[in-house]
């Protein structure tokens, strides 16, 4: 069982997913359709911290995923349909399966 899951994507799951796991959390990421979300489909991004000049949607979620990933985030592509905050642990239903867990963050973006 995962002890924290991340649901959600975009640069917002993935920053969540950097710091989780910096903090030796293992993560387990969950990414709907559409991984890396809405940045995947922008040409220029102006507005990220520590990019002055720009950078591509596509590369920037790339950059985050690779950082992500190093530290030990796990990913799993899933739609999350439901969870049930009832129980402990917390229930994610996605699909036909169940995933359980402690703690969960919820990054879903604009979509």
């Amino acid at each position: 069982m995962p002890h924290h899951v991340i649901i959600g994507g975009g640069p917002a799951g993935y920053t969540a997913g950097i710091y989780a796991a910096r903090a030796n959390l293992q993560p387990l990421l969950v990414q709907g359709m559409q991984p890396g979300g809405q940045l995947m489909l922008t040409t220029e991004v102006e507005n990220f911290p520590g990019f002055p000049h720009g950078i591509d949607g596509y590369q920037l979620m790339q950059n985050l995923r690779e950082q992500a990933t190093r530290f030990g985030t796990r990913f799993e592509q899933a739609m999350v349909t439901s969870v049930d905050f009832t129980s402990m642990p917390r229930k994610l239903i996605c699909g036909d399966r169940t995933i359980l867990t402690k703690a969960l963050i919820i990054a879903t973006g604009a979509s």
